[in-house]
């Protein structure tokens, strides 16, 4: 290299070396190459149309006190999307009228409600009031006025001086949502096929997993490099990695064998019948791409009954995903979830939880 300068630069990620004037191309470092890789991020979406409604129950005393042309509205009623309705009850001559008012409307664009009421007679039975109907509305205006009832109301199971409605706004929405699959990059099939026939077969194992009476033959590498769990469980001066096994007490052996098939292939076959039980021991061996797995599976089973209890084990084994999932559906269905039995023993048992939950809701 004597009397030769040598100069180097990169072009579009080539090395190009310039010796004497000559020019030599060198392949990219595989550092570079990664850099300029693409990710593919794949989502699950899903529409769905679901309907939120909230119901008063409005009750007005000393009918016969009414003088003809009065206009009397109920409380304001405020509806999940926080719009804000009341009902407005007028007197003629000899008839009662009924219309909704949308008094506020945060989006203050046309709003699409279903409305209806029915007149709770003092039997208890129910009569509809204001047939059902679908509405498009903006903030101040109101719907159609109906005629309720007759003033007279000789020979009919009315009381004259009272009359309580049963008031119900409907508003109807379009749900997106888009949720991040957490599928594992498909390994080289050939590879899978060999580590899965490492594992059925025991070839070369050199420890032990005893479960439930059962002993797995495994491989102390893999397992190292697979989860920092037992990483640390395997180093050469622990008891374990002496005893070439360890006694696994707080894992089902049926899920201890879905562990090790995610481990050994990247896949476990039996996820979606013990998903719970699986990001529990994914949690415990810190197997993060099993675990997201596991929160995925999880939040597309998300419903009434079980929201409470999936923000809870989502707080406890720190689910980012999974609570953020369980939140956005407790949101949109509140009303609904507070009213199961999963809401009450999550109260009773985890206030800390409903509390954070609560804050979420604000």
């Amino acid at each position: 290299m004597d009397g030769q300068i040598l100069h180097k630069s990169f072009v579009n990620g080539t090395g190009i070396i310039n010796v004497g004037g000559s020019i030599h191309q060198t392949s990219s470092s595989i550092e570079e190459i990664a850099a300029h890789t693409p990710t593919v991020i794949e989502y699950s979406s899903d529409t769905s149309l679901e309907d939120y409604s909230c119901v008063n129950t409005w009750t007005v005393k000393g009918l016969k006190r009414l003088c003809v042309g009065t206009r009397i509205e109920s409380a304001v009623l405020t509806h999940q999307n926080s719009s804000k309705w009341c009902m407005v009850l007028t007197k003629t001559s000899n008839e009662l009228h009924l219309c909704f008012l949308l008094k506020k409307s945060e989006t203050n664009k046309v709003l699409r409600a279903k409305l209806k009421a029915d007149e709770i007679l003092p039997n208890g039975a129910i009569r509809e009031a204001f047939p059902c109907k679908w509405y498009n509305l903006k903030e101040g205006e109101k719907s159609e006025t109906r005629v309720i009832r007759k003033t007279d109301t000789a020979g009919q199971n009315y009381s004259e001086n009272e009359i309580v409605l049963k008031c119900e706004v409907c508003i109807q929405y379009i749900i997106q949502d888009e949720l991040p699959v957490a599928n594992a990059a498909e390994p080289n099939a050939s590879i899978v096929r060999d580590l899965d026939e490492m594992l059925h077969k025991a070839v070369h194992t050199d420890f032990e997993l005893h479960a439930e009476g059962n002993v797995l033959k495994v491989h102390r590498a893999l397992l190292s490099v697979r989860s920092p769990y037992f990483a640390a469980m395997l180093q050469p001066h622990t008891k374990e990695a002496k005893d070439g096994c360890v006694q696994v007490t707080d894992v089902k052996l049926e899920v201890l064998k879905q562990v090790l098939l995610f481990m050994y292939t990247g896949v476990a076959p039996a996820l979606s019948s013990v998903s719970w039980d699986l990001l529990t021991a994914a949690d415990t061996y810190q197997l993060q791409q099993l675990k997201r797995q596991c929160e995925t599976h999880i939040a597309s089973c998300l419903n009434v009954d079980n929201a409470a209890a999936t923000a809870l084990y989502a707080s406890v084994f720190s689910c980012d995903l999974l609570w953020d999932r369980a939140i956005l559906f407790i949101k949109r269905n509140l009303c609904r979830v507070m009213r199961t039995v999963g809401w009450a023993e999550t109260v009773a048992a985890h206030p800390e939880v409903i509390q954070r939950i609560s804050e979420m809701m604000e």
